[in-house]
Parts: C-alpha cells; sequence; structure tokens
C-alpha cells in the first residue's frame, strides 16, 4: 500500500514579515503523530551523538517530458541537487548517489495529481529498493505544494514528487527530511516555548524550538523575526527559522541533533534493504 501525507494550511497573521505560501504537501494524522512521539522518546538513548551508518542510496530520477518531448530542466543540476542531499546528509554517514534517469512521455503527468496520477505512474515506473524523485511543472493537488514525499519503506514505491523549478534548492532537503520521518517544526502548534514536554508536543523533539504554527516564507535577506503569537504561558514564540523543517526558505540551513538521531534511526528501522 501506498502511503503519504496531506498537508492544506490556513496561514495566519502574526507575523508581519511572512508570505501565505504552502510549500510542502506533506502532514502526519494524529495516528502517526502519536508513533512518531513514541519513537522520539527513546532515539536519544537508543543512537549516539556520532551516530555513522555509512551507507550509498541509490536515487532514480523520473522525468516528466513536456509536449514537446523536452525535459524541462538543466541535466546537470540533477548532480546538483544530490550534492546537495550528500552535504546535508554527511553527518550520519549517508550518501546518495545518481542511479539512473528516466524519462516519462506522458506530459499529462506534469500538472500532477496526487490520488489519480500516483495510482497510475508508480506502479509503472517506481523502481523498488531505491528513491525515486518525479520531477513535473506543477502539482495541482496536493494545492499549493511544491513537492511532498512517501514514507520509507522496505519495499514498495518509495518517492518523493517535487516541482522542476525547486529540486536543486532547500525544498529538495525539506522533502528528504519527510522521507527520513521528519515531522514540519510546526507540526502541531501545541508546543511550550518553555521545553517541558517537547517531546510528546510539537515535532516531538527537544533541540527544535516551539514553532506554533505554519508562518510561510520570510522576506528579507536577513530573516528578520517579529514576534507575535504566545504560548499558554504568556511567552512569546520564537520558531527555528533557520530549520530545514520550517518554512521560512530564505533562512533554512540546518538540522538539529535529535532531527539527525532520529533520521538516522528511520533508516536502520525501514531503510536497510535500500541500495
Amino acid at each position: 500500500m501506498l502511503h503519504r501525507f496531506i498537508i492544506i494550511f490556513v496561514l495566519a497573521p502574526f507575523f508581519l514579515n511572512a508570505q501565505s505560501k504552502v510549500e510542502c504537501g506533506n502532514k502526519m494524522s494524529r495516528t502517526q503523530l502519536q508513533t512518531h512521539y513514541q519513537r522520539t522518546q527513546g532515539t536519544a538513548s537508543l543512537l549516539a551523538h556520532d551516530t555513522c551508518l555509512n551507507r550509498e542510496l541509490s536515487i532514480v530520477f523520473h522525468i516528466v517530458l513536456d509536449s514537446s518531448m523536452q525535459t524541462g530542466i538543466v541535466a546537470s543540476d540533477l548532480d546538483v541537487c544530490i550534492n546537495l542531499l550528500n552535504s546535508k546528509w554527511k553527518p550520519i554517514c549517508i550518501a546518495f548517489k545518481k542511479c539512473s534517469v528516466n524519462y516519462i512521455p506522458n506530459y499529462n503527468y506534469n500538472q500532477w495529481r496526487d490520488l489519480p496520477d500516483e495510482s497510475t505512474c508508480f506502479p509503472n515506473y517506481c523502481v523498488d529498493k531505491t528513491i525515486n524523485i518525479f520531477l513535473v511543472d506543477n502539482i495541482v493537488t496536493p494545492a499549493g505544494a511544491a513537492g511532498y514525499a512517501g514514507q520509507m519503506g522496505p519495499s514498495g514505491c518509495n518517492r518523493i514528487v517535487m516541482q522542476k523549478g525547486v529540486f536543486t534548492s532547500s525544498t529538495a532537503i525539506h522533502e528528504m527530511g519527510h522521507f527520513f520521518g521528519l515531522p514540519h517544526t510546526f507540526e502541531v502548534g501545541d508546543e511550550l516555548v518553555i521545553r517541558s514536554g517537547c517531546y510528546t508536543s510539537g515535532d516531538g523533539f527537544c533541540d527544535t524550538e516551539a514553532d506554533p504554527h505554519p508562518q510561510g516564507e520570510v522576506v528579507g535577506a536577513h530573516c528578520n523575526f517579529q514576534p507575535g503569537p504566545k504560548d499558554v504561558n504568556n511567552n512569546y514564540y520564537t520558531p527555528p527559522l533557520d530549520n530545514y523543517m520550517t518554512y521560512f526558505k530564505p533562512c533554512r540551513c540546518r538540522f538539529t541533533q535529535e532531527q539527525y538521531n532520529y533520521m538516522a534511526r528511520t533508516f536502520v528501522l525501514f531503510g536497510t534493504s535500500l541500495h
């Protein structure tokens, strides 16, 4: 069975420096989130901070051609994407390689609709035991998404779908983070600013600052943040603007140690058959 997460956001106007823009089509269900919380509570003790997996994973790029049989991308950008991912997964000794490039001649998939297109495209093109990245012109559904990722599994269609215009940006890192099991930092906006109960609320990590809800993209080069909402204790939220699992796209530059530990744990549980 194919699993996926879908999200539709209503963006609140609390932050004056944010634009309302949905970027990602992933959302954990309440059941999935409770399972995630159970895993995060044990992750720190199960994995040392210097975890090194020493694995190289194959990526198959599936490029949907347009009506003129053109790819709509620069071929060298596939290597840019690989290099970008390698630089961010290096701390847990995961490397990615370009296994192959597949060209899909059905240009209708360029206006990607998740439910109908997954059922017809994935069975025909997914390569088992690899990470399949599908590149399309536009994602119609989930509405407004630039990309979304499936769940890592020992077999079946391990996949990410992205728009062609973003796969060399931090969006690729964000979606690969979802593939490795990470939620958004704002997955549930019920965290306390003081890190109490942080393994069982929000994104389930205590070294990511509480993030009340999706804020959109930050305007400006300096990622200046203007506080707005407060938690139940009347403390201002100061979300982790620099984390890859936020929507503050221009500011994103890091994962936290607990996020790395969790991604390593996800791989040990579900990804060892990938090659």
